[in-house]
């Protein structure tokens, strides 16, 4: 099993490093349509799928189809610094259609059941 994140900088990392894996179009993706759980970064206006940046330093070849992992464990962790949205929300729905457009880029939708995480407020970006 794969080792979680343990501070809010590797999760950061793992967000930039996930949006570079898109645009190198690589294996991930396939798999875009998958993913339920999105996190928002502020700072750089960037989204990753729970299941992704919650492993330490993570990228497409390592999470190999998302093999031995699971999203039950990811959330737990990411808690602690983001909040899930309620999909009714303006913020959601702003950041939805956002994330929407990035996926559209690739000729990918969101999951109708998904949901964007935060950071939690007083969190700043490092």
């Amino acid at each position: 099993m794969e080792e979680l994140v343990t501070s809010l900088q590797e999760v950061i990392y793992n967000i930039e490093q996930f949006n570079k894996d898109l645009m190198e179009e690589t294996d991930i993706l396939t798999q875009l349509t998958q993913f339920k759980h999105w996190y928002h970064m502020p700072a750089n206006n960037s989204f990753g799928p729970s299941k992704y940046i919650g492993y330490k330093d993570m990228n497409t070849t390592k999470y190999a189809r998302g093999e031995n992992k699971t999203g039950v464990d990811t959330e737990k962790i990411l808690k602690q610094w983001f909040i899930k949205l309620p999909s009714e929300s303006k913020k959601s729905q702003v950041l939805m259609e956002e994330l929407s457009e990035l996926l559209g880029l690739y000729g990918k939708r969101i999951r109708s059941n998904a949901f964007i995480h935060v950071l939690k407020n007083g969190i700043n970006c490092p």
